[in-house]
């Protein structure tokens, strides 16, 4: 017990969890300095710190643990050469993500409509996110496209080419960032390819923003307004862009995996790691008590009645809606932007913000109904 554990401050039951290990310090992730590690064994971050040998060198730290499926905040081989073991938590908040893309499309007017009558979603990574999404959207009989070099057919069976997927009438982009190998991912797709989206497309990206240029972006907003824009994931966060945030149906501050669900199912697999590393078994850990309950719906006395593509649109909007909103994302990072500016705040603080404090949302998956 005479470890020094420094996590995020922003994880949720991090200290609860971490405190059977050692002494638990909690930090700013995105202000984290060296200095704050010279007594540290461990490190719990999320994505806003980057993890390389800047921050680490000379520090007494040999395991970091993030609770986030993203890797490109860390260096992994400086890690890998200086001993110091890592991991992240993949898929962990896969379901989460999910959720976003199905609250979004309920945002569009008739897109549920239209996807239900035969529109296709093209979904470009496969990974554990988009896999979630095709899973969920085929189990409500919606046609799936997916673009992914790096998996062949067994490993994606709706593998397409990329022209295939920009084909479809929903973009959905869950790609990581990758800026070297065969197929590197930042600023993936041109505007050519872009403008060429079908009549009245939806472009969401809920993966990394580099993966598509601003740039590019803002041009597309200006020359295909009838394209619907949604961002939960910008290039240069936390200093977005506004002019590009203002033509997006839907923006958000990187929070589409922000579940409190996916951040405790994170939490659970970074412990599970280091409880593995110092050979110490892990045990329960306090959760917030809104946890404990799952999420109750309701459905609309009429949906015994359901039976055309309007009125089944029209309940599955209902239920998403009664778990998450994301128009209420998109409404408060408006206002906060707007309130901050009036009191000198950057869009970066605004930004952080949000996201520091952001209500505590529950997944769909967790849900009951109501009989």
């Amino acid at each position: 017990m005479n470890k020094t554990i420094v996590v995020d401050e922003n994880i949720i039951a991090g200290e609860s969890c971490f405190a059977q290990f050692g002494r638990v310090r909690t930090v700013a992730g995105r202000q984290l300095s060296r200095e704050q590690l010279l007594d540290a064994d461990a490190l719990i971050v999320r994505s806003v710190t980057k993890v390389n040998a800047e921050l680490l060198a000379g520090t007494p730290v040999r395991f970091v643990g993030s609770t986030t499926i993203g890797t490109d905040h860390i260096d992994a081989a400086w890690l890998q050469q200086a001993g110091i073991r890592w991991t992240n938590a993949p898929g962990c908040n896969a379901q989460s993500v999910v959720d976003y893309c199905l609250s979004a499309y309920a945002s569009i007017d008739g897109l549920w409509e239209r996807l239900l009558a035969g529109a296709r979603v093209g979904i470009i990574g496969y990974g554990n996110v988009g896999s979630c999404l095709h899973r969920r959207l085929q189990a409500l009989g919606i046609q799936c496209l997916a673009y992914d070099p790096f998996l062949d057919e067994r490993q994606c069976p709706i593998r397409a080419d990329l022209d295939a997927v920009l084909a479809c009438e929903v973009l959905s982009l869950h790609a990581p960032l990758t800026t070297a190998g065969p197929h590197p991912t930042r600023h993936l797709l041109s505007f050519e390819q872009l403008a060429a989206l079908p009549p009245q497309a939806l472009l969401l990206n809920a993966g990394r923003g580099e993966v598509l240029d601003t740039v590019v972006l803002k041009r597309l907003a200006e020359q295909r307004p009838d394209i619907e824009l949604v961002l939960d994931v910008w290039e240069g966060e936390p200093n977005i862009d506004l002019e590009l945030m203002a033509n997006c149906r839907i923006a958000t501050p990187h929070i589409a995996g922000y579940s409190a669900d996916g951040k405790i199912t994170g939490l659970q697999m970074v412990a599970e790691a280091y409880a593995d590393f110092i050979g110490q078994p892990l045990v329960g850990f306090a959760l917030p008590p809104q946890l404990e309950l799952a999420p109750q719906l309701q459905l609309a006395q009429s949906a015994a009645l359901a039976g055309s593509v309007e009125e089944t649109a029209r309940l599955i909007r209902e239920l998403i809606w009664q778990c998450y909103d994301v128009r209420e994302d998109d409404r408060r990072l408006r206002t906060a932007i707007a309130q901050g500016g009036e009191k000198g705040l950057s869009v970066g603080e605004v930004f952080d913000a949000q996201r520091k404090h952001y209500p505590l949302r529950r997944e769909l998956a967790r849900c009951q109904l109501q009989p």
